[in-house]
């Protein structure tokens, strides 16, 4: 009896001393907290060239080439836009600014057979006779120019600036014939069309 007393003892402590062999529980892992991402910057769309529409020739000492653009927002201070006249045709184009090329160069006579020619296919073109009256004023011939002028007046319809312009050729043709009352005649309502203009 007391050796099995013993043996119960020996058995208990050398259970006591047995280490515990489990593995251990899973420690949590910490997820990390999401970083925020800046935005993705949004192109700014590429600028569009400007358009512009082509202009017409215009005879080298055409005043209406000196007039200046008007302010936006200008309002009643400035002069209306003239109208807008019909297109013309390829050819017209084509001989106008051939027309404009040679007073360039010094060749009246050549401006003006290329702008004859434009004539017959627009016969009703007030900016062609304006131009012709211009290379006829240039070539020192007076009356004629006024007779262009006069012709290119009767044209222009609704366009004051043409009008004005006009009626300047006129005045300096009657100053090459020395009608200085005249010339002053057709200034006035040349100013007249178009009050703001200096000149």
């Amino acid at each position: 009896m007391r050796y099995s007393t013993a043996l119960v003892l020996l058995l208990l402590s050398g259970c006591a001393a047995v280490p515990d062999l489990r593995p251990p529980p899973p420690t949590p892992v910490p997820v990390p907290a999401p970083v925020p991402q800046a935005p993705i910057p949004i192109p700014a769309p590429a600028p569009q060239p400007e358009v512009r529409a082509p202009q017409a020739p215009v005879i080298a000492g055409d005043t209406r080439a000196q007039r200046p653009a008007v302010p936006a927002g200008a309002g009643d201070r400035a002069d209306p836009a003239p109208p807008a006249r019909p297109p013309q045709a390829p050819a017209v184009v084509a001989l106008a600014g051939d027309a404009d090329r040679h007073m360039a160069a010094g060749q009246p006579d050549r401006a003006a057979a290329a702008l004859e020619r434009a004539l017959r296919i627009a016969p009703a073109d007030a900016g062609l006779w304006h131009q012709l009256a211009m290379v006829r004023l240039h070539q020192g011939q007076a009356d004629e120019a006024e007779s262009l002028a006069a012709k290119s007046n009767s044209l222009a319809g609704s366009d004051r600036a043409l009008q004005s312009d006009n009626w300047r050729i006129i005045a300096q043709a009657r100053r090459l014939r020395g009608d200085e009352r005249g010339a002053q005649n057709a200034l006035e309502r040349a100013r007249a069309l178009q009050p703001g203009r200096t000149g």
